[in-house]
């Protein structure tokens, strides 16, 4: 197969998928319907690559982790200990330490669309719409910039084989950066809140007791074993303190179509590095300047699909000979987040601006500067 003829099968095969996320199709379906397109072209290789993944313990562990996240998630949520912890903040702090406390405690849920969880908590104390609907997206988001158990930076971590805390440490002054930049517009707040009685601390046991012992844990053996120590230790916590411990709790944190997306990523992943796609495709963009590329790309990708997992997935085999250094793995990263986030069809967005019906224009305002300010400090920060 030539090289031209290995490049239009990866866009074939990059576009179908790019579309279907876009049009928010199922996502394990549109990864499905981009290998099928990559298979015709290099079928020959397909049992041997599928065998690869199978029979990966890499992958086989990652597909757990991401279960039991989703699992601890899911008994926090619909348990009630959540509940309970945004009763008790509301008492301990002022309003404007609430609109930031409460989508950020929520967004450690991966839940799709969950801001609209914490947007009816956070509409207690009057204010404009448009920066009430700016809080609420950006503080549910800003924290997968760095935390453990995020989804999209499992994913990423596995895919470059860059410690998933190396990650974080680099990209905490980008966390610090993007936590205090929005600052300005929470003090536009001093409206009176609403004290609910009751309420308790606990939910923040299992997430706090998970992610310690993966750290502590990761100092003696690998980041995958500490996380499989770890999760089902705050799971077993989770539903101790739960209000509610149901067997339906099982079935709505197993996410079935994410867990066999994630292992049709990793297919994918291993169908393009056996075709050489990615020296192919560094042998024609070679010339242009790796930070910009993988800046402005993955910043596009992530726009356009509006889901990290699904730009993560994308990007990374195909960016993967431009990223020499795990800076850049942070650049990539950074950047398509950024791109999701702010995102028209991104579902937090959709469902918030549903919400608050604030003007569109006004909110992007709002919205765009932190995020291209962020990508800007982030490609010079990374390129050192």
């Amino acid at each position: 197969m030539n090289n031209l003829f290995i490049l239009l099968s990866i866009l074939a095969s990059f576009s179908v998928i790019i579309f279907l996320v876009s049009k928010r199709k199922n996502f394990a379906v549109s990864v499905f319907a981009g290998i099928i397109i990559l298979s015709i072209f290099d079928y020959k290789n397909l049992p041997e690559n599928l065998y690869k993944t199978a029979t990966d313990w890499t992958v086989i562990a990652l597909i757990i982790i991401i279960f039991l996240i989703n699992l601890l998630s899911t008994i926090l949520q619909e348990g009630g200990a959540m509940g309970e912890l945004v009763k008790f903040l509301s008492q301990k702090l002022s309003y404007r330490g609430l609109i930031i406390a409460i989508p950020s405690l929520l967004g450690m849920l991966p839940v799709p669309g969950g801001a609209l969880m914490s947007a009816p908590l956070i509409n207690k104390g009057g204010g404009e719409k448009n920066e009430l609907t700016f809080i609420n997206l950006w503080y549910r988001h800003i924290w997968f910039i760095i935390l453990p158990i995020a989804t999209p930076l499992v994913l990423i971590s596995d895919l470059s084989e860059v410690s998933i805390y190396k990650l974080i440490l680099m990209q905490f002054p980008i966390f610090l950066l993007s936590f205090f930049i929005a600052i300005p517009v929470v003090k536009k707040f001093s409206g009176k809140k609403e004290n609910e009685a009751g309420g308790n601390y606990l939910a923040l046991i299992p997430i706090a007791v998970t992610v310690s012992t993966a750290i502590i844990l990761s100092f003696f053996i690998s980041t995958y074993l500490s996380f499989l120590i770890a999760l089902p230790i705050g799971v077993i916590l989770a539903t101790i303190i739960s209000k509610k411990r149901e067997i339906s709790f099982l079935r709505k944190g197993t996410p079935f179509s994410l867990l066999i997306a994630i292992f049709e990523i990793m297919l994918l992943k291993n169908i393009i590095f056996s075709m050489n796609a990615p020296e192919i495709i560094y042998s024609y963009l070679s010339n242009f300047n790796p930070v910009a590329m993988i800046a402005i790309i993955s910043f596009s990708v992530g726009a356009i699909t509006a889901n990290n997992l699904a730009a993560i997935a994308i990007l990374y085999p195909l960016l993967s000979p431009f990223i020499f250094t795990s800076k850049l793995v942070s650049l990539l990263y950074i950047s398509s987040f950024i791109g999701y986030l702010v995102s028209p069809v991104h579902p937090c967005l959709v469902l918030t601006y549903e919400y608050f019906k604030p003007k569109l224009t006004d909110l992007y305002k709002l919205l765009l500067p932190p995020s291209i300010l962020l990508i800007i400090v982030s490609a010079i920060i990374y390129s050192l």
